[in-house]
């Protein structure tokens, strides 16, 4: 149901899609007898001017993903026990994988850095419980694609675990944090940097046992602010993930799926529990 209710609520908090239903709901109610329909019809035109605003100016999208990418930095033990690859890079392709390939989405950059991770440590193991094959028409899981996509770069069969188990950051932690919790050693997580605050405020709230994780973002989209007045409507959209990332944290927290609103830097790498 909460997943089903994510997906709905996510359609709905596009930064388009909530500028055009605003203005609507404004348009539907402004001019309703009822005090308490015009009082709400003007709180939606209000967030309608809100979003146009932010996220207009280029300067203020690109300030606050840059602030939330950059709230956590890499960190990496010397020789880790493993690698934890998120879900989300890969976009279920069926030609491609009968052509003995991988379609790689947005954030590829994710699978290329734990392909790259993998190789510096020849003896760190993989684990990806990524199922997600419910949101693609072809029904392939990513965890199948990530099973082909690591073995067309000779990565050793013995050295991966992946299942297909997870449809989102949720139900893969509480699959990671069981899993780190049986096997105990030092792994790095590695997902986008504007979602990593949201991994590990959730795995800061998992029981791993004696387990430690080190963050490893990746797929930046931001830069170097730099103050500008220039105005485009085509920058809304990249308040899109934003949105996504501040309102997934709350939804954490309010339905007790978290134990903290925002990641505590002082318990990364996380290992307090």
């Amino acid at each position: 149901m909460f997943f089903t209710l994510s997906k709905i609520l996510g359609f709905f908090l596009k930064a388009y899609n909530l500028i055009f239903f605003s203005i609507l709901i404004y348009i539907l109610l402004s001019k309703s007898r009822l005090y308490f329909l015009r009082m709400m019809s003007y709180f939606f035109g209000f967030i309608a001017l809100f979003v146009i605003i932010i996220g207009g100016f280029s300067y203020i999208p690109n300030y606050l993903i840059w602030k939330f990418e950059n709230f956590i930095e890499i960190q990496k033990p010397i020789n880790p026990d493993g690698i934890i690859l998120l879900g989300g890079a890969f976009v279920g392709s069926k030609k491609a994988l009968d052509l003995n390939q991988v379609s790689l989405g947005g954030r590829a950059e994710r699978v290329v850095e734990t392909l790259r991770l993998l190789n510096e440590h020849k003896e760190a193991k993989l684990l990806f419980v990524s199922n997600a094959s419910m949101l693609v028409n072809s029904g392939i899981s990513e965890a199948e694609q990530a099973m082909q996509f690591f073995k067309i770069f000779q990565i050793n069969n013995q050295r991966l675990i992946i299942k297909e188990i997870s449809n989102n950051t949720y139900q893969e932690s509480i699959e990671i944090a069981k899993h780190l919790r049986e096997k105990g050693g030092e792994w790095i997580i590695v997902t986008s940097a504007l979602h990593m605050p949201r991994t590990i405020a959730l795995m800061q709230s998992r029981d791993l046992g004696n387990s430690i994780i080190f963050p490893y973002p990746t797929d930046f989209t931001s830069f170097n602010p730099k103050f500008s007045l220039k105005f485009s409507f085509n920058n809304i959209g990249r308040l899109d993930n934003l949105i996504h990332e501040i309102v997934g944290l709350l939804a954490y927290r309010v339905t007790g799926r978290t134990k903290i609103f925002f990641p505590d830097l002082k318990l990364i790498p996380v290992n307090f529990n």
